[in-house]
């Protein structure tokens, strides 16, 4: 077997050879749904759970669509996390099994659905739950689920199963790009759904107007009558079965289905509408003109009388046959029409076919433009597939992956392992800052410490107080160790009166961390990018006076302690013997331009103290 250069063998197939072959159950762990429920425990309380169908139809949970559960105090059950994966473990078709949903906003006191089970990824264990989300949807992902379902007439997913499979895995910063991708896609078609829909809840404002006569059109004033179907036209059913039709069949073929089949005999030429006599009932009508052929339980209604326009009875039905035919059961759903059901259907309608003409005219051309959105749609729906199975299987690749991180040859306590965001953020911070005024480390930590808590972003820091704010030495030394391997980013150090400084140039190569950057939420981003330029035009005495301020307000937020500007004066002065440097009135002024600029802390992050 060839295998192309810059890929491998494995025992999922052949992937890029920055991938890697992982075991799910080394990636996070499984937890069930809520348990021990009753009936009645569901539709009220002030828990809410993730219902079924949102897992099975969302890539990413809809929390607009979540529904009540009453959970006692001291109830023992799961509650969901942000960044929880959630996978459905029964269906009566294995195609069904597994679909998976990932929870990318916070939300309190939500638990999941009984016939579900989450998927909590542990910390830093290199994976994304939006690109898991995307792979297990996939082809190659629903194969895995389909091979893994067990059962005869209903099938299941054990968790012991699914923690003992493995997956090809890129690295983090691959991932995030295909989850931004496909991201963007289903944006897209979310935003052509609602359009979908707004156009639908129009058109059918617009018929409940039109087709009764409460809006009339302009020139017409005759009055309308009420017609029985069968005195308007001929009803019939059909003389074919299902497996007559032909897969490239030369003519349409209409079955018990909203999907035109195909077939190569026509036994009708003309003007007519079709309706499934079972399945479906009151939701499927097709409108034809031309040669066709229809199934044995599907009606045909057509040669229409003088003065009647098949197309305006088209919509009427539409609109009104599913209410009437419902009307004639006792039951919640019809199973099957005869013809007298058709027959005896009334329709109110202008005498003057011209203005049922112009009625139709108006309704069809909202049908195309409702048609034109769902080929769109349609569209990106088979540009999504075929991207999720060539970026999911590698055979596309993105981005040029970053080197893999690996541990350094000899490990230095002062060294901390950090997540992949801060290494990303921080490029972005040099490449935006580093010829801004006294830039150099110092500087680049202040804006770590607030970018990081303002953004409420998790660089793993772990600040201490120290002379010039916030310090984290750890987390400043695995980033100049990073940036030394991944050589994104120059370090000039020079040693000036005594003291060594560190300059921090990007590099060519700092396109790489920005690409990866350009992934990120666009909300993360805007925040961050906000908050970036606020610190462009800032000295480094005035980053060191916000950096400390924000940190002993945020510090007081935290403890529930009062909050008033002497207080904060206090607080500044107390850091350290350093702060005696600045005087009050500069204090102040910076703490009213952080007013100003709103870069006001919400006691988010670690408490800050001393060693």
């Amino acid at each position: 077997m060839n295998i192309p250069q810059g890929y491998k063998q494995t025992e999922l197939g052949v992937i890029p050879e920055e991938w890697e072959v992982v075991k799910l159950g080394n990636l996070g762990v499984t937890y069930t749904g809520l348990s021990g429920k009753k009936k009645g425990d569901f539709g009220w309380g002030s828990a809410k759970y993730i219902p079924f169908l949102n897992i099975l139809n969302n890539p990413q949970i809809d929390i607009d669509d979540l529904e009540y559960v009453n959970i006692m105090l001291n109830e023992v059950q799961n509650a969901v996390q942000k960044g929880d994966l959630f996978f459905n473990t029964s269906s009566e078709t294995p195609e069904e099994v597994g679909m998976c949903s990932v929870l990318t906003d916070k939300i309190e006191n939500t638990y999941l659905n009984s016939f579900c089970f989450g998927y909590r990824l542990f910390d830093n264990n290199g994976a994304i739950g939006v690109f898991l989300s995307y792979y297990f949807r996939s082809a190659v992902g629903r194969t895995l689920m389909s091979v893994l379902a067990q059962g005869a007439t209903r099938y299941n997913l054990a968790k012991t199963t699914f923690l003992e499979s493995t997956i090809a895995l890129p690295p983090i910063a691959e991932q995030w790009r295909i989850a931004g991708a496909l991201s963007d896609v289903d944006a897209l078609i979310a935003t052509l759904d609602k359009k979908i829909a707004k156009k639908r809840l129009i058109k059918q404002g617009a018929m409940q107007q039109l087709l009764t006569g409460k809006k009339r059109l302009p020139g017409f004033s005759e009055k309308w009558v009420f017609k029985k179907l069968g005195e308007i036209a001929r009803i019939k059913t059909g003389k074919r079965n299902g497996e007559e039709q032909v897969k490239n069949g030369k003519y349409p073929f209409f079955v018990r289905s909203n999907v035109v089949a195909r077939i190569d005999s026509y036994s009708f030429d003309g003007e007519a509408i079709l309706v499934p006599g079972e399945g479906g009932i009151g939701a499927i009508f097709h409108y034809v003109n031309g040669k066709f052929d229809y199934h044995q339980r599907v009606y045909k209604i057509s040669d229409f009388a003088d003065a009647i326009y098949g197309k305006y009875v088209y919509y009427y039905m539409q609109r009104y046959f599913g209410e009437y035919a419902l009307s004639l059961s006792v039951k919640a759903t019809v199973d099957s029409l005869r013809l007298p059901t058709f027959e005896e259907f009334s329709i109110v309608l202008p005498n003057n076919i011209e203005e049922q003409q112009a009625i139709a005219t108006i309704l069809s051309d909202m049908d195309k433009k409702i048609a034109d959105l769902e080929a769109r749609r349609d569209k990106y729906k088979l540009i999504k597939s075929g991207m999720m199975q060539k970026l999911l299987t590698g055979q596309i690749r993105l981005v040029k992956p970053l080197a893999p991180i690996i541990p350094l040859e000899t490990p230095d306590a002062q060294i901390r392992e950090i997540p992949l965001q801060t290494h990303v953020v921080t490029g972005h911070i040099v490449n935006a800052l580093y010829q801004s005024s006294g830039w150099g480390r110092t500087k680049l930590q202040k804006t770590l410490h607030l970018v990081g808590y303002h953004c409420q972003l998790d660089f793993g820091n772990d600040y201490i107080r120290n002379t010039a704010g916030p310090d984290d030495q750890a987390m400043m030394n695995h980033i100049d160790s990073k940036f030394k391997q991944y050589r994104h980013v120059r370090i000039e150090v020079k040693k000036e009166n005594g003291k060594t400084r560190y300059n921090y140039i990007p590099t060519a190569m700092i396109d790489e961390l920005e690409q990866v950057y350009e992934t990120y939420p666009q909300t993360i981003r805007h925040a961050v990018d906000s908050l970036i330029n606020k610190i462009k035009k800032m000295d480094l005495a005035c980053a060191e006076i916000v950096s400390t301020l924000y940190a002993v307000w945020n510090n007081r937020i935290i403890k529930g302690e009062p909050i008033s500007d002497d207080l904060l004066l206090e607080d500044f002065y107390a850091w350290s013997k350093h702060k005696l440097d600045f005087s009050p009135d500069q204090v102040l002024c910076e703490l009213n331009y952080m007013r100003k600029e709103e870069i006001i802390p919400i006691g988010w992050g670690k408490y800050i103290d001393k060693k």
